[in-house]
């Protein structure tokens, strides 16, 4: 299956360390761009624009902006955050998720990146089974979109109401979404059901 390229972003204020993890990261086996950053605000600005898999940071560009950097998380929960140790803080940051030091030899630090790498695709994988509906919710949905009731859904598939209602209540915990006309542009754009199909 196609991956797309990885995308990293350095942030760093140091040019000289900027560029020097940028050669070593663009001279290993990833397949990967690099951006660069000064601030945590361009990242939540390019997160909207583009993904982002991996953010190196110099932890001490989160003081006082733990409040942000969870938020960040909760709303990019595949976002995994390697830290640059600079001995100055002696215990890993709660809020990366691995760190590596500037003496790490290259092939340390691409290692480093790599198991991130797996964390965000394992991630992505995990998201996206969470989000597939079941063939039989599918069923569900289909006729929800149609205006169904559930008893009319109940007979249709041969199921028990209490069965049509935990089916409603799984498509509504997956897709977020309640409205019979939010499910039905959830379905049409899933390409579940097309325009014509539905009963107006």
């Amino acid at each position: 299956m196609f991956s797309p390229p990885l995308h990293i972003a350095i942030m760093e204020p140091s040019k000289i360390i900027f560029e020097g993890l940028q050669t070593i990261i663009c001279h290993s086996s990833l397949d990967c761009r690099v951006s660069r950053l000064e601030r945590l605000e361009e990242l939540t600005e390019m997160m909207e624009q583009t993904p982002v898999e991996i953010l190196i940071a110099n932890p001490m560009q989160f003081v006082n902006l733990e409040k942000e950097v969870k938020k960040l998380r909760k709303c990019y929960p595949t976002l995994a955050i390697a830290g640059i140790d600079f001995g100055i803080i002696h215990r890993q940051s709660m809020l990366t998720d691995i760190s590596f030091t500037l003496y790490d030899t290259p092939e340390q630090i691409i290692q480093s990146l790599h198991k991130l790498q797996e964390k965000s695709r394992q991630s992505d994988r995990e998201k996206e089974e969470e989000e597939n509906l079941s063939p039989r919710e599918i069923e569900v949905l289909t006729c929800l979109v149609n205006g169904m009731p559930n008893k009319e859904i109940a007979d249709r598939l041969h199921i028990s109401i209490h069965t049509v209602v935990r089916h409603r209540k799984n498509i509504t915990l997956k897709t977020g979404i309640r409205s019979q006309s939010g499910l039905t542009i959830y379905a049409i754009s899933k390409k579940i059901v097309s325009i014509e199909d539905i009963e107006l």
